[in-house]
């Protein structure tokens, strides 16, 4: 389980600041990496993740509904404000 401070909110936050990050590292493996091989798996490990994330972030905004959220693995808490009464409902 993910730390109370950690809500589904934030992590939608922290996922575009570290999608923004990743595509930045892109920029500079395209820039300073010279050997085409090296940059070319950069690159694709760069892409990789920052697919990853945005599908995770996408998943996060559905998961509200379900009433259970996972980000990769981990139990995520919707804030009880953002989940939907039948949430509250399954609960008792």
């Amino acid at each position: 389980m993910l730390p109370d401070w950690l809500s589904a909110d934030r992590l939608q936050w922290i996922i575009l600041a570290v999608i923004a990050i990743n595509i930045y590292a892109m920029y500079l493996v395209a820039k300073l990496v010279r050997k085409a091989i090296t940059k070319f798996l950069l690159f694709v490990l760069l892409a990789g993740l920052g697919l990853s994330l945005w599908i995770q972030r996408a998943d996060l905004q559905d998961c509200v509904n379900s009433c259970e959220c996972r980000l990769y693995g981990q139990d995520v808490e919707v804030p009880a404000e953002r989940r939907p009464e039948r949430c509250a409902e399954e609960a008792d």
